[in-house]
């Protein structure tokens, strides 16, 4: 990206120096014109900070000019009498870039309230209040773990060693997980990292594999409705839940499953399940399930 910065100047003023004064070149009389000019630093061509000022003059008969620091002592004198009296008075676009970062917090300021206003609606408080379901779901999202044990967490012990190695392109040991119900409600959570270099088929893959160990493990429980959610790094990736599902294993909307936590009482529970005989179950023929 180009940055076009610089400075520039602008003429401020222009008066006829009054008094008894004589050009040392050509020996004229009460023939100077001094000019003042302002310096500014622009930033692509906005002028954002004044700098300094510098005063030319020049004699009107011979053409001579003068630097402020050349000039005789009675023309010196002369001018500063005569600008103490009428001093030159700089611009204020001069700065107008420094006043942007002043006006534009306010305006912003003042628009984000405008909005929060409308956006308030009824509220006689102005405040809507948070879901607290979503408070629910983050902690459970953060209480995920990738070694759960069949003591504290046999649907996840279970679902761990039912899909271990049998999906492609996923390295399924760095999966973590958390299972709760809800009545008759059952909440896995997974979270996998970055699914950015996995195909499609086998993130979509990863969910039916989940949903297919639940029902083998579930097969005589009171549970009926399956809430399953695979979050990344950053956001959640795939949602299905009895009513919708978002299995693009990119953006999936984490609301879909709050309802799991509708009329919960206490924190959820952690279901148990009879230990398997077996160390590894396999779940086959899951592909090409939409």
């Amino acid at each position: 990206m180009l940055i076009f910065y610089g400075t520039r100047a602008s003429k401020l003023k222009e008066r006829q120096i009054q008094g008894n004064t004589t050009c040392p070149h050509c020996q004229s009389k009460n023939s100077f014109v001094a000019t003042t000019y302002g310096r500014y630093f622009h930033l692509f061509w906005i002028p954002f900070m004044p700098l300094f000022k510098a005063t030319v003059v020049e004699c009107s008969h011979c053409k001579k000019t003068y630097k402020e620091d050349e000039l005789p002592n009675d023309i010196k004198e002369a001018l500063t009498r005569q600008d103490a009296g009428d001093p030159v008075k700089r611009p204020i676009w001069h700065g107008c870039g420094c006043l942007l970062f002043i006006v534009f917090p306010l305006v912003l300021g003042l628009l984000t309230t405008v909005i929060g206003l409308f956006a308030g609606g009824d509220d006689s408080e102005g405040d809507i209040p948070q879901d607290i379901r979503e408070e629910y779901l983050e902690q459970d999202i953060a209480m995920v773990t990738s070694n759960p044990t069949f003591e504290s967490d046999s649907i996840s012990y279970f679902i761990k060693t039912c899909v271990a190695s049998h999906i492609e392109g996923i390295d399924t040991d760095r999966i973590e997980y958390l299972s709760k119900t809800n009545n008759n409600k059952l909440l896995v959570i997974l979270k996998v990292g970055d699914m950015k270099g996995v195909k499609k088929t086998s993130r979509k893959e990863l969910v039916f594999a989940v949903e297919e160990c639940i029902e083998y493990a579930l097969d005589d429980s009171t549970i009926t409705d399956f809430y399953i959610g695979v979050d990344g790094n950053w956001n959640m990736l795939m949602v299905k839940t009895p009513y919708e599902a978002d299995l693009s294993g990119k953006f999936a909307d984490k609301d879909l499953l709050l309802p799991f936590y509708d009329d919960i009482e206490g924190e959820g529970d952690v279901i148990g399940i009879e230990e398997v005989e077996s160390d590894s179950v396999v779940i086959e023929n899951i592909d090409n399930r939409e």
